[in-house]
């Protein structure tokens, strides 16, 4: 059925809804009681609740009519999005921002996103309304378009479209403004790298923020809290004057280059107080001749910054701006490169205070902001201290987030314990059982580089990487990760997705669960009821990681355990579900059985591992491979081979399920020694490291009852996320020598997915027994 008329007054009070869900002692929100006059305003609000989804509310007749967005604002016209009608709220709401605290409705963050009036495309639009369907235009701050809003069949859904984006995408004149501070547009935290053609990528800079403000001849350089910091950064202001005649306001970062061209914040820091040469790397440009910029779409502000910039000169230099293809790469690069991660920019974005959707943050290890309340007493023959104790705000109360002990040189200690001198108190700032500290007012800030947070809200792996003088300790909260990309997968909750499990690469555990979701039909032939061992990396590869072969407690879901009658505890997967589960377990390498669990006497696949010498050719390997395949097919065998995922390569064959473990052992080893005796020169099948040394050992120790090998597609734990890839004989001879990894796409003829069994006859066991050792 079609709504009433929101625009006809009710006989009860259209605010009484929104008022009954909510407790004004314990919530900010606005608290109005009646409908005022107003105008045509509409708001859109970045609401951070139980998930993520923008609220969209439109001024009719004193109130904001409103709607739940979940995947937010539609910004081209193939879009359809489902907005869920929810109740009226006051206009006041238009103006609000901020936290709702845990238990009241809608708990969670909220931001404007965005702002502005609209106007209805017919007159006798509140007709039109009430029967459901509601054309308008949008003059926004980013929103400008016809839109559409039709009722989806009863309430509470709609349907939201933009019908046609307005031919302009900014105002034809830009508004004039005197140049001055502007509050800065920061980025959130996300999980991964954001994708498509509209998200431009530059590298994230490890500096202080400035808004630099060029005014009658003369430049200012304020902090991101609009603090004037000029004098501090001595002649770096006479450099940023000296672009342009014209009046500007630039958005950039302060920072030092070390002798690699990478920004150091320690570096930095010792430069303020020591001296030295501060550079500044400008990323967007806000005014330009008395001129508004902000309105402008980002790829347009670029433009006129790179031509205010010019070429790179000795101090100001431009921020590069990568295209969205290269967003993964370049992020790649800068974790193995040892910087702090990217930013991700919406190109058609502008310019808007506070931290927005438009401009996201991909870190290659977390790092952020806490509070100093405290210190242990040193040990060893550290002097000053041992460990800091550190805070953040949460919902008005200091919480404490742990200890950090490493990451100070002896100068640093000297440093802070001097600053500590003036600020020690005899009680903690929030609330504690721990002993034996030296307690300190909350009013310093550091930066620590960490690799979580815990279970309990600590910080663990912690590293002091210096103080940050440009924050307040009121504004230190615990930065979340916003869901830019879900951190779900197969409808299985993937726990610290943003976790870098390859630091070399960036790769998260998202990625790796990812990964598996999309391989995991190529894999199931080769691991689906098959006892598995599997290795587990519970950190990064670069930690600590152990084999495991069976789970006694905390069984992931999708993951059967069992015992076998000679009592050995097991455990198998049996789909993708159950493969996606040993990922979020920290799980990086698949190691199956080659025999099933249900017969795990009788041999299903047999396998050899060509296991090369440093010093052996890839040519070498590639003829070991086919002169194996080419004795196997002179039996009537057809083997496949793959990649091992380190310097070697796998030969697997498949055959019925007749013969037990024993004898295909001997048989796999007597097809290895036949080979071997080809070229003793070049191939031994004996384990000794001193006997393997310039050969190829063919290594035919993997079929036996419990022994096991890495399943194909499975990845490596090892530098570069490799695969163990198949590839078909044909292009063997031109794959690469260093295989593929994680970012090639998958390999997928048919005869891969449903091998067919061959048959191993008893004539053929008796004539691989002739090539006895």
């Amino acid at each position: 059925m079609p709504r009433k008329n929101p625009a006809a007054p009710s006989p009860k009070n259209r605010l009484e809804p929104y008022r009954r869900k909510r407790n004004f002692g314990k919530t900010p929100e606005p608290d109005s009681a009646q409908a005022a006059d107003g105008g045509m305003s509409f708001v859109v609000q970045e609401h951070h609740a139980r998930s993520l989804h923008y609220d969209f509310r439109l001024e009719m007749d004193g109130v904001l009519v409103s709607w739940a967005v979940p995947k937010g604002i539609p910004e081209d016209t193939t879009a359809k999005r489902l907005a869920v009608h929810v109740e009226d709220h006051p206009l006041d709401y238009g103006k609000f921002e901020g936290e709702i605290p845990k238990g009241n409705y809608g708990a969670g963050q909220v931001h404007i996103w965005d702002a502005g009036i609209w106007e209805p495309l017919s007159a006798n639009w509140k007709k039109s309304f009430e029967k459901g369907k509601l054309k308008f235009r949008l003059r926004g701050g980013r929103l400008h378009g016809s839109y559409l809003l039709a009722q989806m069949g009863e309430e509470p859904n709609w349907l939201l479209r933009l019908l046609e984006t307005d031919a302009e995408d900014a105002p034809a004149t830009l508004p004039r403004e005197s140049p001055q501070f502007i509050e800065p547009q920061l980025a959130r935290v996300v999980s991964s790298v954001p994708s498509g053609k509209n998200w431009g990528h530059e590298i994230k800079f490890d500096g202080y923020r400035l808004i630099a403000v060029k005014s009658k001849s003369r430049v200012t350089l304020f902090t991101r809290n609009g603090h004037d910091w000029t004098e501090k950064f001595g002649s770096l202001a006479e450099s940023i004057t000296s672009l342009a005649e014209q009046d500007f306001v630039l958005d950039g970062e302060a920072v030092v280059f070390d002798e690699k061209g990478r920004s150091s914040f320690g570096a930095l820091q010792a430069a303020l107080k020591e001296g030295g040469r501060i550079s500044f790397v400008a990323f967007d440009l806000l005014n330009l001749g008395g001129r508004n910029l902000r309105d402008l779409p980002l790829r347009r502000r670029a433009e006129q910054l790179a031509e205010l910039i010019g070429d790179d000169g000795e101090r100001v230099r431009l921020s590069k701006i990568w295209s969205a293809a290269s967003g993964q790469s370049l992020f790649q690069q800068a974790c193995k490169h040892g910087l702090e991660g990217i930013i991700s920019k919406k190109l058609d974005g502008r310019y808007l205070p506070g931290t927005r959707n438009d401009w996201v943050k991909s870190k290659c290890r977390a790092r952020q902001e806490f509070i100093i309340c405290g210190y242990t007493a040193p040990k060893g023959s550290r002097e000053g201290f041992g460990a800091l104790l550190l805070a953040s705000h949460e919902n008005g109360k200091l919480v404490p987030r742990g200890k950090v002990g490493t990451g100070f040189s002896d100068k640093i200690i000297s440093e802070l314990m001097e600053k500590f001198q003036s600020i020690r108190r005899s009680q903690p700032a929030f609330h504690t059982t721990e002993r034996g500290v030296t307690w300190l007012a909350p009013e310093l800030v550091a930066e620590i580089e960490f690799a979580e947070i815990t279970r309990d809200g600590s910080i663990r792996q912690g590293s002091f990487i210096g103080l940050r003088q440009d924050k307040s300790a009121s504004e230190v909260r615990l930065e979340t990760l916003s869901p830019m990309k879900k951190s779900t997968v197969m409808n299985l909750k993937i726990t610290h997705p943003d976790r870098v499990i390859y630091p070399g690469l960036g790769v998260t555990k998202l990625e790796v669960a990812e990964y598996y979701e999309k391989t995991g039909d190529l894999m199931m032939p080769y691991i689906a009821g098959r006892p598995l061992a599997v290795l587990r990396a519970p950190e990064r590869i670069s930690g600590d990681m152990f084999f495991q072969k069976s789970f006694t407690r905390h069984i992931p879901d999708g993951v059967k355990a069992s015992v076998l009658e000679d009592g050995s505890e097991i455990f198998s997967i049996h789909n993708t579900a159950g493969l996606v589960s040993l990922a979020q377990y920290g799980i990086i390498e698949i190691h199956p059985w080659g025999s099933t669990v249900d017969k795990p006497d009788m041999a299903e696949f047999l396998t050899w591992d060509l296991d090369p010498d440093a010093a052996v050719a890839w040519e070498e390997v590639l003829g070991a491979a086919f002169l194996l395949r080419d004795t196997l097919r002179e039996m009537g065998l057809e083997p496949m081979v793959k990649f091992s995922g380190g310097k070697g390569l796998h030969l697997m064959l498949r055959i019925r399920r007749d013969h037990e473990w024993a004898e295909m052992k001997a048989f796999s080893k007597n097809v290895s020694a036949k080979v071997a005796a080809m070229n003793g020169n070049r191939f031994t099948i004996v384990a000794s490291k001193a006997k393997r040394k310039g050969k190829i050992f063919i290594d035919w120790m993997r079929n036996g009852k419990g022994a096991t090998c890495v399943a194909p597609w499975s990845l490596r734990a090892r530098k570069g996320a490799a695969v163990s890839m198949p590839v078909s004989w044909e292009d063997l001879a031109n794959a690469p020598q260093q295989g593929f990894n994680l970012h090639e796409p998958p390999q997928t003829p048919a005869e891969w997915l449903k091998p067919q069994a061959q048959r191993i006859t008893r004539a053929m066991l008796e004539e691989a027994s002739r090539f006895a050792l």
